[in-house]
């Protein structure tokens, strides 16, 4: 058996500032290469590891998305399942799913179903899914989710305590000799890799799940590749969106993962994708930057500048005479203007 996981997808009416205007359209053509590359592999259901939304915000999100987004997941020619991320989410809040964002509405179509705890589970952290509207289909698969959780940057006690009762249920159900895929948006990172300000370290995870437990996770959106980690090996091949700038986007590669229920091995496929510079407004973006530089040199000299100041016209005067781009002295004209209110 194989499944197809998918990274955070961040669907949005209206595109990153760093990114053209066919960011929504870009993301869909992207989708639709993982329904055919489902089929192609043969996959018995397609995982997205949480984010499948962008905006926390229920009502910036079009009636027109959600329509668009339910028909293009019925079109997938197996089941989708969703871990929910915490741009799925308000306050990091799993019950808010389903009052009123998106993924909830999503769920209450059918066009995906939700990934929390077993793929046929019927209830998450003691909760019925019928107390949300949604029934699950009765589908067994070596499938287990962690959604979001509000515990992952706490201090470790609480952290480590939300990471065991979510994972109570695999553990309850498996003992380890068969492989079984946990797929979880969570902020982890290769040892050694972890951020200072956000992390869950993948190790201490590790010693949650019972022996042959593969785990995919989303959240962080550059490419980590397969690692071990506490003796259970991690995947994660990256977003499926590229809304910022960052230079990892701009060098990697869009991909899936294909996971083996036989061996429990992952394997990374590449899906077709535009180039950086047809996705990026790349142009604009470095001479924003540069614009901002300049500025953020010339608000630095500020502090060692000597200047006759008996009006605001003193000081646009010297501004013009500095040898500064055209750029920043419009945005230094016009914020003192704005000041003056001439």
């Amino acid at each position: 058996m194989k499944l197809m996981l998918i990274g955070d997808c961040h669907l949005n009416d209206k595109a990153p500032s760093s990114c053209t205007d066919d960011y929504l359209l870009d993301l869909f053509v992207l989708l639709g290469h993982c329904a055919r590359l489902a089929k192609q592999f043969d996959c018995a259901a397609v995982i997205q590891a949480g984010d499948t939304w962008h905006t926390k915000t229920p009502g910036r999100t079009s009636h027109k998305l959600i329509q668009s987004a339910t028909e293009l997941f019925h079109s997938f020619p197996c089941p989708v399942y969703v871990t929910p991320g915490n741009h799925d989410m308000s306050n990091d809040r799993f019950e808010s799913i389903f009052e009123g964002q998106p993924l909830g509405v999503l769920f209450r179509t059918g066009a995906v179903r939700l990934l929390s705890g077993w793929a046929d589970s019927t209830t998450w952290m003691g909760k019925p899914f019928g107390v949300y509207g949604i029934e699950q289909a009765d589908l067994s698969l070596p499938l287990y989710g962690v959604p979001w959780l509000q515990g992952w940057n706490s201090e470790d006690s609480v952290a480590d305590a939300q990471v065991e009762a979510a994972t109570e249920q695999l553990r309850s159900r498996s003992d380890g000799s068969a492989p079984v895929l946990l797929v979880t948006h969570a902020p982890f990172y290769p040892p050694g890799s972890e951020l200072t300000y956000e992390h869950y370290l993948t190790e201490r995870f590790a010693a949650y799940l019972p022996e042959r437990t593969s785990v995919y996770y989303g959240h962080v959106h550059d490419e980590h590749g397969i690692y071990t980690s506490g003796g259970r090996t991690f995947a994660n091949a990256g977003a499926l969106s590229r809304g910022s700038i960052a230079e990892g986007n701009l060098t990697r590669e869009v991909s899936v993962t294909v996971w083996d229920s036989v061996t429990g091995a992952f394997e990374i496929v590449p899906i077709p994708h535009k180039p950086a510079s047809e996705v990026f407004r790349l142009a604009e973006v470095r001479e924003t930057r540069d614009v901002q530089k300049q500025l953020d040199t010339f608000l630095a000299g500020l502090g060692a500048a000597s200047i006759q100041i008996t009006s605001i016209e003193d000081v646009l005067h010297h501004v013009r005479g500095l040898d500064l781009s055209t750029e920043v002295v419009t945005v230094v004209v016009q914020l003192l203007e704005d000041v003056s209110g001439t």
